[in-house]
């Protein structure tokens, strides 16, 4: 029979047994938890095993999952006491356990500062043991007697007088216990204090006060010689080698002009500008050159305290507001009344509602937001329904027509051209539930968009046909407009290549590179990951590497686009017969040839789908401008 269980925590008494209403738990086995617990049961080197416990006193009831008065209350006695599954002892112990006494570290700086000292108690403890009978021994500088001085069977230490001492400075030399400095005070590595001010007072790290004004020497401090008079000079520092340098650093950067705030205020201001003869406002400006500003209601009733007629004081209110637009009545003392309005309108309507409608769909931030800013800021600002009619109104028609307009300008301007064409399709969701996606044609010589097409699930017959429909709609729509497509470059999809095949023979279909290599990376990193084969992981990048420089390196030739693959497969088990460079003489950790990490490599490589793939990589235009167009497309389509 095994021996009860007894709670672990330092001074707890508690022991298992039947009825004791204490419950016991085991240490977690969370590596921080368990720590913790550890570190609450206050006993040294101690490491919980399996059978260690802790009682249910160090724990509140927050710890625990079911509160055991009102199960008591409940009726519910003696119930089974369950702790949460983070919970952390949180009751302090009764007994404070002993501190852990930790081994003294020695050092030699210590030590060279302890000496003085072990000195002074040696020569006391001499002098009480033999009396006061012994011949006097000088103390030189260096703690010992003089050379030609003849070994004297008892040694004296005589009491130094009392020197005279200021009213306003005293000197006390504490004992070793105390723990006080009698080192002049010093800048160490460790004590990083400025050594420029002359009144600052240092201690040591392990020496946490101070019982010695500056300027007295060790010898002095020990009592061992009279106490002089303190120099004007005497609190000068005394430097090691290892701290001079630093203390010449500080020095140099020391400036008495500066000014630690100065500089931060200077870059908190960077967008502040100043003008010496200022620039004069405009008055006939169009609506969007115009500077916008804001302006405090405290302010424009300041503005508008006098009368512009008779310089009368005015009473001003406000008479309206428009969205962003405010305007003021104000009428002085003589009956003089004047009508303000912030800003210009467009048939009623101010033209800052459109510009920030605008603002905020051409940056592709979200309308709600944008206005809930505003209203935090209470700003003066249109609604919800007004942001959305000007939208629907304004915004949307100008984008339309703007791109109407360049389009029917770039197709001019490619008449007669022979184009190079990248495509990409884009989805509202990733997956197979996309409800609309979009496909986009770029002219990749110039980067500039020729077509887009939308198309919505329901169009098709699942949302796997939105790409291929709009690629159809685009070719089309640029062939009608007179354009002459001789390349084209996509992904992979198994829809658009049999479409190209069938449909469009005479232009030249290529695959980008980088759609590729990323579907090569996915499948070895997948095969690295499997028993055995580890040594694939250091080829993922040599391949992908390897893929961009088959596409570049061939033209149009697909034959040698599929030698060149090939022979990937052979120059990983270190055999270089079909390589253009030779025999290698680096060490590298070749594949071993035969092995299961070598079939799974080759599987990979040579497998038939991305064999027919091969001839048809890009060997000069890629789509990542596409992919760099489809990215600000994004950041823009959440306010669409």
């Amino acid at each position: 029979m095994g021996a009860m269980p007894f709670c672990a925590a330092f001074g707890c008494a508690s022991v298992h047994k039947k009825g004791c209403g204490v419950s016991f738990f085991s240490f977690p086995k969370d590596s921080a938890r368990r720590k913790r617990w550890t570190i609450f049961c206050r006993r040294d080197k101690f490491v919980p095993e399996n059978h260690s416990r802790l009682c249910s006193k160090h724990f509140s009831t927050d710890q625990l999952e079911r509160d055991p008065n009102v199960l008591e209350r409940l009726g519910y006695v003696n119930a089974r006491i369950k702790l949460k599954g983070d919970a952390i002892p949180d009751v302090p112990l009764r007994v404070q356990a002993a501190p852990l006494v930790l081994p003294p570290k020695t050092r030699g700086a210590f030590a060279k500062r302890n000496k003085p000292y072990l000195l002074h108690e040696a020569l006391q403890e001499v002098e009480l043991r033999n009396g006061n009978d012994a011949t006097p021994v000088t103390i030189h500088h260096d703690g010992e007697a003089p050379p030609n001085s003849e070994p004297k069977t008892a040694v004296e230490v005589p009491e130094p007088e009392d020197p005279p001492v200021s009213s306003s400075q005293t000197c006390t030399t504490l004992t070793k216990k105390c723990q006080a400095s009698i080192t002049v005070p010093q800048r160490t590595r460790r004590i990083q204090v400025s050594m420029t001010d002359k009144n600052c007072i240092t201690v040591s790290k392990g020496v946490q006060c101070s019982s010695l004004f500056d300027g007295v020497s060790l010898r002095e401090a020990a009592g061992l010689v009279p106490l002089a008079e303190p120099k004007q000079e005497a609190n000068q520092f005394i430097l090691d080698e290892d701290t001079q340098s630093d203390v010449e650093e500080d020095e140099d950067q020391a400036d008495s002009d500066y000014d630690p705030f100065e500089e931060e205020d200077e870059e908190s201001d960077e967008e502040d500008q100043v003008y010496e003869n200022g620039i004069p406002l405009r008055t006939a400006v169009h609506p969007e050159e115009e500077r916008q500003f804001l302006v405090a209601e405290s302010c424009l009733a300041k503005l508008l305290e006098k009368c512009g007629i008779c310089g009368s004081p005015c009473m001003s209110s406000l008479n309206f507001t428009r969205g962003t637009m405010v305007g003021t009545r104000s009428q002085c003392t003589c009956g003089h009344v004047c009508e303000w309005e912030s800003q210009q309108c467009l048939n009623g309507m101010p033209w800052s509602n459109i510009f920030v409608a605008g603002a905020i769909v051409f940056s592709g931030s979200n309308a709600a937001k944008c206005l809930r800013l505003f209203q935090h800021l209470k700003l003066q600002m249109m609604s919800t329904s007004t942001f959305s009619r000007i939208q629907s109104a304004y915004v949307i028609p100008s984008c339309i027509f703007t791109w109407d307009y360049h389009l029917e300008t770039l197709l001019q301007e490619y008449q007669g051209q022979r184009l190079t064409l990248g495509g990409d399709a884009r989805c509202d969701s990733p997956g197979y539930s996309a409800k609309y996606g979009s496909y986009t044609l770029m002219d990749l010589e110039t980067g500039k968009i020729l077509d887009f097409q939308l198309v919505q699930s329901n169009e098709v017959k699942s949302s796997v046909h939105m790409q291929l429909e709009g690629l159809k709609r685009g070719i089309q729509q640029l062939v009608d407009a007179g354009l002459q497509i001789d390349n084209i470059i996509t992904d992979r999809h198994g829809m658009v290549r049999k479409f190209m095949r069938t449909e469009h023979p005479d232009k030249h279909h290529y695959f980008d590179v980088w759609h590729v290599a990323k579907g090569i990376s996915k499948k070895l990193e997948a095969a690295s990951k499997k028993r055995d084969c580890a040594d694939i992981r250091p080829w993922i990048k040599s391949s992908v590497n390897h893929c961009y420089w088959v596409a570049a390196s061939c033209g149009e030739d697909g034959y040698l686009k599929e030698q060149k693959w090939s022979s990937l497969t052979e120059h990983v088990t270190n055999k270089h017969e079909h390589c253009e460079h030779g025999v290698l003489e680096e060490d590298r950790l070749w594949i071993k040839e035969g092995s299961r990490a070598h079939k799974l490599f080759r599987d990979v490589v040579d497998s038939n789908y991305l064999m027919r793939d091969i001839p048809k990589l890009s060997p000069l235009h890629q789509t990542y401008g596409l992919e760099v167009y489809h990215s600000v497309v994004v950041c823009s389509s959440t306010s669409l």
